[in-house]
């Protein structure tokens, strides 16, 4: 009888971890389609920030001058320093949310490490970013504040990461998600209220003539309603994802029998995924106009 309960309770365990697993992979795929709503939302970003910086900064008409310091402002191939910048916030959550998937699934060691690799070159690269952007001073004052704070999450987590990178055990990637879980969770509380920074960069070109003393055409109240609407998506994906990330970061805290800490992730991604779609809506509106 011993050995039966021992065997039931095993086969219990062992049930519910892969329900836990499933459900987890759920919120995976609901974040894949998350980052990709946010790439299009800085798609969007990259070409306004380019613009913006064309119209204003006094060296981009010169006929003698070049900076080569201003080279991602005058290239469409990469993506300016400021949308560089958030884009790889996304990069930096996305490479630690596969880290935690990967822990939580039993990829090896080797397989995490490449992860935590591609991690510390997002946070690396971003860094350099947002040096670039700020010797411009071009966009709107909001945006540059805001990649200022970025800049201070970046260099938090930056040497956590690199005296981390020779972790050759699961242990110590689990014990590393759980000391950085707070400043990824802080770069995507940065991203949701960075959006306020982002929305006059977008609506830039639109409110031009009508900051000038000219007014406002119907098709740009329009735009601008399209873009207030798209960050709005976007501010629901980020904040579905800050909860789920709050909730696979418990069950990665507790280790791998304290399944319970990983349910509702499916409820958080059938929100994700709704707002992904109405994102997806929004992009090709403004796409038409």
């Amino acid at each position: 009888m011993r050995r039966f309960v021992s065997c039931f309770a095993f086969l219990l365990l062992l049930g519910c971890a892969t329900a836990a697993l499933q459900e987890f992979e759920v919120y995976k795929n609901a974040f894949d389609k998350t980052n990709d709503a946010s790439t299009a939302i800085l798609d969007q970003l990259a070409i306004q920030e380019r613009a913006l910086f064309l119209r204003h900064y006094k060296y981009a008409k010169s006929t003698t001058r070049f900076d080569p310091g201003l080279a991602r402002f005058f290239t469409d191939s990469v993506d300016p320093p400021g949308t560089a910048a958030f884009r790889g916030a996304l990069q930096v959550i996305k490479a630690y949310n596969d880290l935690l998937y990967g822990l939580e699934s039993g990829q090896t060691a080797q397989t995490l490490a490449a992860k935590l690799s591609a991690m510390e070159s997002a946070t690396t690269n971003s860094i350099v970013a947002i040096g670039g952007a700020a010797s411009v001073g071009s966009n709107a004052a909001s945006f540059t504040a805001s990649m200022a704070t970025l800049d201070k999450v970046f260099q938090t987590l930056l040497p956590f990461i690199q005296s981390a990178l020779k972790y050759r055990a699961q242990e110590e990637f689990r014990i590393f998600l759980v000391q950085n879980y707070q400043p990824v969770r802080d770069l995507l509380l940065h991203l949701r209220n960075g959006t306020s920074a982002i929305f006059p960069v977008l609506t830039a070109a639109s409110v031009r003539d009508f900051n000038e003393g000219g007014t406002l055409t119907a098709e740009d109240s329009k735009r601008i309603a399209t873009y207030r609407k798209l960050l709005a998506d976007w501010v629901i994906l980020l904040e579905a994802t800050i909860k789920a990330l709050d909730r696979a970061k418990a069950a990665a805290e507790a280790g791998p029998t304290l399944v319970d800490n990983v349910t509702g992730l499916t409820a958080l991604a059938v929100e994700m995924e709704a707002a992904a779609k109405s994102a997806k809506t929004h992009i090709a509106e403004l796409a038409t106009k």
